[in-house]
């Protein structure tokens, strides 16, 4: 290296370390009650400065070293990255934590979004001189190939993003939550995303369907805009899965099945977290398989960076790291020299997990209980659910939970989602799916020393076991997201072993036989696409009745230009606070009410719009009596024909005696 490099590097250390003192310095003089910040930035000083000093030093004298200095000396900016990112990623952590809730958190954010590329930036292969000539022939090689998957993932963003508003027709309770939640965390200052909050889920999963809100537009479409792109990005990462571990022809037919799955098709179309549950898995499984192929220490930290990120969204995506470590423990027991080719590889994986992992580590350190707090709350354990169904039913343990198991494992092909986050009519998978999956499972497992089907295989039973047998109320279709690329290269595999089967028993060519598969592909496509949208589309099963009830006021309400303040007797049905008219009538003014607490919540001279629901048909006289000729409008289930609420509006101030000025609160 000569001189004048040496000399531009040194430059470079020397103007980064004091840019960093004085932002340091910045911050304990003007921003006192932020120090940490400083010291963060002092720390990233303190780093350049000790570079600077080995490039400029004079002294001669050699110091014993160890290998891992050796490689400190010989890549410095790659240090550099390694500990400006982690402490970027720490000290945001850490900040965060000793910040007030209602403080700003946007700096905290961006240094977070900075430091965990810049700590990967240390694994990153250099690129060769040749690179965008390289680039140019391989996109000219696989053209076709491009050309085909572009297209197939037009398709499936296409039947997850049309007629967003409608399709699911309910906007569900639990989807309103999440969205206000969103928007909420998005109101400057900026909320913590290094927190949890409903029902101890991540807040960084809302700040992403924030961001999208601000893209698409706060509305029903807008807020399930995200989950539409998420889902499409799954069947990408499933083809680039099924294809490293099987080939081509897996790779496409995993991709179609899961593009056009129902299961993975409705929660794609949600405004809820959990379809990030299939992304997570994909990609993280894909990289790892990449990585450890062609023992890319880069890709292998990609992998780590994926599956720490998959930490702040739904639960689910907290099983991709348990079943890669057991996989790797497996290659670890079968390759004697597995640890020894790609032990700092794998480190450098666990680091970078770790390093995006920080700040969501450091809140779950000082508050253990929402880290297992969903796990308490479903599971067959922790939640007592167990020891009761002993106590009631007078059945083994053992007996309930074989049970569990078949209810968990029929789930694709019998038995029927009970919960109403979906609840079709139809088992999971479609009849030909259904049949190609039991063909794949039994393939796999007759083959599973081979290392593709061994990941396969703990990847579905591990979800399986853990995600609905060991959990309440199997199965629940929100929480078994991450299993659907599996369930895809299950179905995928198993129609390419009927192929080749049939190919070698009966012969042909192999165009035929090629024509054959897409046959079945498009047979099962449009029984899913059939049955979603043409016969679970029309119905309101999805979010409950309740659900439908909200639907519907929060379409009359929003038609309209104006609406005067609402009062909701709904209890103990209903309540205003319900997540979808939370999100839906947030600027309408609302409360709610009850007959035998009569309150009148502002201005007497205001109009009013009483909304009854059905259940609470009788309260309409009572309403009527206190105030007197209003108009009364009912709307009905388009369903089932049943009574769903009532609209009873006034104009003029109600009789005082007949009011109470302090309302029933609920409980």
């Amino acid at each position: 290296m000569g001189s004048g490099e040496r000399d531009r590097k040194a430059l470079v250390y020397l103007l980064l370390g004091l840019a960093f003192a004085c932002l340091g310095q910045y911050y304990f003089t003007f921003r006192r009650p932020f120090y940490r910040d400083g010291v963060v930035f002092y720390g990233i000083a303190l780093v350049m400065f000790v570079l600077l000093w080995r490039r400029t030093g004079r002294s001669k004298r050699r110091l014993p070293r160890m290998g891992g200095w050796r490689w400190v000396q010989a890549h410095p900016l790659r240090a550099l990255a390694l500990v400006g990112g982690a402490v970027l990623s720490f000290g945001a952590g850490w900040s965060a934590l000793h910040r007030p809730p209602d403080a700003a958190f946007s700096d905290l954010l961006a240094l977070w979004l900075i430091g965990i590329p810049w700590f990967l930036l240390a694994f990153a292969p250099p690129l060769p001189p040749t690179w965008s000539r390289r680039l140019g022939a391989w996109l000219r090689e696989h053209r076709m190939e491009i050309a085909r998957l572009v297209a197939l993932l037009v398709v499936a963003f296409g039947v997850r993003a049309v007629a967003l508003e409608e399709i699911p027709r309910n906007f569900g309770g639990d989807e309103g939550t999440q969205a206000r939640a969103a928007l909420e965390l998005m109101e400057p200052p900026l909320g913590n995303p290094f927190s949890t909050g409903w029902y101890s889920v991540p807040t960084m999963s809302f700040l992403a369907y924030g961001v999208a809100m601000r893209v698409f537009g706060a509305t029903v479409a807008g807020a399930r805009m995200l989950s539409a792109l998420v889902g499409t990005a799954a069947v990408l990462c499933t083809f680039l899965l099924a294809r490293e571990l099987w080939g081509k022809r897996v790779g496409w037919m995993a991709a179609f099945f899961l593009a056009f799955g129902h299961y993975h098709l409705h929660f794609s179309r949600l405004a809820s977290n959990q379809i990030g549950d299939a992304l997570f898995a994909s990609l993280g499984l894909w990289l790892l398989v990449r990585g450890l192929r062609s023992g890319s220490r880069g890709t292998l930290a990609l992998s780590g960076a994926v599956m720490g990120l998959g930490w702040y969204g739904y639960f689910g995506a907290r099983l991709v790291p348990i079943v890669a470590a057991l996989y790797l423990s497996w290659r670890t027991i079968v390759e004697p020299q597995f640890l020894r080719r790609q032990g700092r590889n794998l480190a450098a994986m666990v680091a970078a997990a770790l390093v995006v992992l920080a700040p969501l580590l450091l809140h779950y350190l000082a508050y253990p209980d929402t880290l297992a707090a969903r796990y308490n709350q479903v599971s067959i354990f922790a939640s007592g659910w167990l020891r009761q169904g002993q106590e009631v039913t007078g059945r083994s343990a053992l007996s309930l939970l074989l049970e569990q198991f078949w209810k968990s494992i029929s789930a694709f092909h019998y038995t029927l989602d009970p919960t109403f986050w979906y609840h079709p009519a139809i088992p999971l998978l479609d009849f030909v799916s259904g049949v190609l999956m039991i063909v794949g499972l039994v393939w796999v497992s007759v083959r599973w020393r081979w290392p593709a089907n061994g990941l396969l295989l703990l990847w579905f039973w591990s979800a399986v076991v853990m995600g609905w047998t060991l959990t309440e109320n199997p199965p629940s279709s929100m929480r078994l997201l991450v299993v659907t690329p599996a369930v895809a290269s299950l179905v995928a595999l198993g129609a390419d072993r009927l192929l080749r089967l049939a190919e070698r028993i009966v012969g042909g060519r192999s165009v035929a036989w090629a024509c054959v598969g897409a046959g079945l592909v498009g047979i099962a496509a449009s029984l899913n696409l059939g049955y979603y949208f043409l016969q679970y589309a029309p119905t309101r099963v999805y979010g409950n009745p309740t659900a439908e009830v909200a639907d519907v006021l929060c379409d009359v309400l929003e038609q309209r230009e104006e609406v005067p303040p609402v009062f909701l007797d709904g209890a103990p049905y209903l309540y205003w606070d319900f997540g979808a008219i939370a999100f839906r009538l947030r600027d309408v003014e609302g409360t709610d009410f009850s007959p035998e607490g009569w309150f009148w919540g502002g201005e007497a001279e205001r109009e009013a719009l009483f909304v009854i629901l059905g259940e609470n048909a009788d309260d309409l006289e009572r309403v009527r009596s206190a105030f007197p000729g209003g108009k009364a409008e009912y709307y009905y289930s388009e369903v089932d024909g049943r009574l769903l609420f009532i609209l009873y509006e006034v104009s003029s101030p109600p009789d005082a005696s007949l009011l109470n000025p302090h309302p029933r609160r609920r409980a």
